[in-house]
């Protein structure tokens, strides 16, 4: 048939290609575009908490430090304040000190082309570009419908006071695209910055002000923090429902009567947003070994083996997310809504340093992520039972280095836990000390598979 318009030219093969991918390179940019976009509205609508990194404020003074032979001052002194009436169990320290007389007669004496003041040697940070983010989990049961079968998770919250029942810290190293992740357990039995008293290391815990906390973890480990996210527990609740679920195999059926948690069978168990906090929230989980057997087994861990659950889901939430892919309408919208509604961070968490902190994650496997937490052992004080960290092993000592800047993330070791960990009865024995004989001895995650088979995830196993 004749062309009715023979002045019409007739495309090519080529040229239709060449208009076809035109078109698809316009779309997915102005995709990227919105991607874009939605990420800076919610990185620049998000609450902010500043701080002070107390790492900063010490290699201050070191450096500007007189000698005393030269000063013939002493050293100043810090008035800790008095209890803080949050913090409990607590057991007050001595105030009593002790004065030392300082011994000058080894000290030279400066030479006239000395400054006034002498810097004590530095040397170089291992990873000079890396950075540590402090990462906290917010109570917050307004996002649970009350009637959910997942409300237990929360509990009634009235009259308890604010408390993170998660608190990590992320070393991440842009330039070489690493990370590392310490936990630290809510019950850590440490000195609370600023109170003169020791009490569990949640109880450092302001929402919205991270800085008691950022002090604490600072003169207890010697660790500083660079940057601060708040998240609270409806983003994390969000960002499963986003993705659709996320997918965790169980090698036996698992249950917690207090928050709700269900796994009926073995193998990828599905989980929503409810049901996941549920789950990572679990302090008295509980396994079925063999399965059917109706014989079932509770984590002597404890927080522990809760800290290693949610260390293992943290990853497959990453995962999930980072595989739909930020440009997905519902995870575009969980995160939107995640930023502006549930998330606080520091001021000077930049949108760049965010989308370099994105980048990495991005670059990183979920599973080649080292995970950490501070080795402790179980006491009581008060009748309430604490976990007295245990940081003077040469292996725990590695660990502190890697977030301390003094190692690098290259060299990561795997952390081996020197002794078993023993968890005390459930509160309401009275018992002091712990008497071992009541107590059920696991070792804790990061030991082989065999001794934390029902406790953690098997990570082998694929649930995509």
């Amino acid at each position: 048939m004749a062309d009715p318009d023979p002045t019409r030219h007739r495309r090519t093969g080529p040229e239709r290609l060449a208009i076809v991918a035109s078109i698809g390179t316009a779309a997915l940019a102005f995709l990227a575009a919105v991607g874009l976009t939605l990420g800076y509205v919610a990185v620049r609508s998000r609450a902010v908490a500043p701080f002070e990194n107390p790492a900063d404020a010490a290699a201050a003074e070191t450096t500007l430090t007189v000698a005393p032979a030269v000063s013939g001052a002493a050293a100043p002194t810090t008035d800790e304040g008095g209890a803080d009436p949050t913090t409990e169990p607590t057991e007050t320290e001595s105030t009593e000190e002790t004065e030392e007389t300082e011994d000058t007669e080894d000290t030279e004496a400066p030479t006239t082309d000395a400054p006034p003041t002498t810097p004590v040697p530095t040397f170089p940070e291992a990873d000079p570009e890396a950075s540590n983010f402090l990462l906290t989990g917010a109570d917050n049961g307004a996002c649970i419908d009350p009637d959910s079968p997942y409300a237990g998770a929360f509990g009634d919250r009235e009259g308890m006071g604010e408390r993170s029942d998660t608190i990590m810290v992320f070393r991440v190293d842009p330039a070489a695209s690493r990370i590392a992740v310490l936990s630290f357990p809510r019950d850590l039995y440490v000195e609370i910055a600023g109170s003169g008293n020791r009490a569990r290391i949640n109880s450092a815990y302001r929402r919205d002000d991270p800085q008691r906390l950022v002090d604490t973890i600072y003169e207890n480990f010697g660790i500083g923090i660079d940057h601060f996210i708040q998240v609270d527990f409806c983003a994390f609740k969000t960002l499963v429902d986003a993705v659709g679920g996320v997918n965790v195999p169980f090698q036996f059926p698992a249950r917690d009567p207090s928050t709700g948690l269900d796994v009926p069978s073995t193998g990828c168990f599905e989980f929503s947003g409810e049901h996941a906090l549920a789950y990572v929230r679990s302090r008295h989980y509980e396994y079925e070994n063999p399965p059917g057997s109706g014989d079932w087994r509770q984590d002597g861990t404890s927080d522990l083996g809760r800290i290693s659950r949610q260390q293992d889901f943290l990853r497959r939430v990453l995962s999930a997310v980072l595989a739909e892919g930020p440009l997905n309408p519902a995870v575009a919208g969980g995160l939107l809504e995640s930023a502006q509604n549930y998330v606080v961070t520091d001021p000077e968490l930049s949108p760049s340093k965010l989308l370099e902190f994105a980048g990495v994650l991005n670059g990183v496997e979920p599973g080649g992520i080292p995970t950490y937490q501070i080795e402790s052992s179980p006491r009581r004080v008060n009748g309430a039972d604490v976990l007295d960290p245990e940081i003077d092993g040469d292996n725990m000592q590695e660990i502190l280095d890697l977030f301390r800047g003094d190692a690098s993330l290259g060299a990561a070791p795997t952390q081996q836990f020197e002794s078993t960990t023993t968890t005390p009865p459930r509160p309401g024995a009275t018992t002091e000390p712990i008497d071992p004989s009541e107590t059920t001895a696991v070792t804790i995650p990061g030991a082989p598979a065999e001794n934390t088979a029902g406790i953690v995830p098997p990570r082998d196993v694929d649930c995509s």
